[in-house]
């Protein structure tokens, strides 16, 4: 989540899209979720990628993958009880929609990969069927809290194709695109909340003020 997402919004009547966006601005200084973020990023590299491994190495295991699925699921969950704290799920009526969109795109994600299974279809077209309802759900944050989520709606659209077209290497490539989105907002929420954390504790009391009268040394360089 970028920093212009989170800038303070005078609230207007019938404005139901305000008091989310400050709901999401408190729980952003309150608990650090860039490096929760950031850290999920790096448990869905390592899952996807044992994944890669078994589809090459062990012949496609079934069993095999959906019980690396399951363990992903329960090492997110632990990174964010570990990184984010406890009942981090009920901080807030904004974080919780965030979450209940993330869960339906699970819910679905295992549909359509249940789907083709059930079919019987040779070809596993449930892996780039992924990356369409990522960017649904991309979609559905950036209408809800800020259009610069839109990027990563298109991006997704794009590992979607890409997923097409080198279909032997589904897992890392879903997972690379992922890590990129995962890391590149943890890191912009990371920047938002010190700054934010920084002004509500004020100047240092180490740090000297210019005399009454007498610019400072940022006006007199012209900062």
């Amino acid at each position: 989540m970028s920093s212009a997402d989170l800038a303070p919004m005078p609230a207007t009547p019938y404005d139901w899209k305000t008091p989310l966006v400050n709901d999401l601005r408190q729980v952003g200084v309150r608990r650090p979720w860039g490096r929760a973020l950031r850290a999920v990023g790096w448990v869905h590299l390592t899952f996807f990628g044992a994944c890669q491994a078994v589809y090459f190495w062990l012949n496609k295991s079934e069993w095999l993958t959906l019980m690396l699925w399951a363990l992903e699921m329960g090492a997110v969950l632990l990174t964010m009880r570990r990184v984010a704290g406890r009942d981090w799920i009920r901080e807030s009526p904004g974080l919780a929609l965030v979450v209940r969109i993330w869960i339906t795109f699970l819910i679905l994600s295992f549909n359509v990969a249940s789907l083709n299974h059930l079919t019987g279809f040779t070809v596993d077209w449930f892996k780039p069927a992924w990356c369409t309802l990522a960017s649904s759900g991309f979609a559905t944050i950036a209408w809800l809290f800020g259009t610069r989520y839109l990027v990563w709606a298109v991006q997704m659209y794009f590992t979607g194709l890409l997923m097409v077209r080198f279909r032997d290497w589904n897992y890392v490539i879903n997972a690379a695109s992922w890590f990129v989105i995962l890391q590149w907002i943890g890191r912009d929420l990371e920047g938002w909340r010190a700054r934010q954390l920084a002004r509500e504790e004020g100047p240092s009391v180490d740090d000297p003020q210019p005399p009454a009268g007498r610019p400072s040394p940022s006006e007199v360089i012209g900062v």
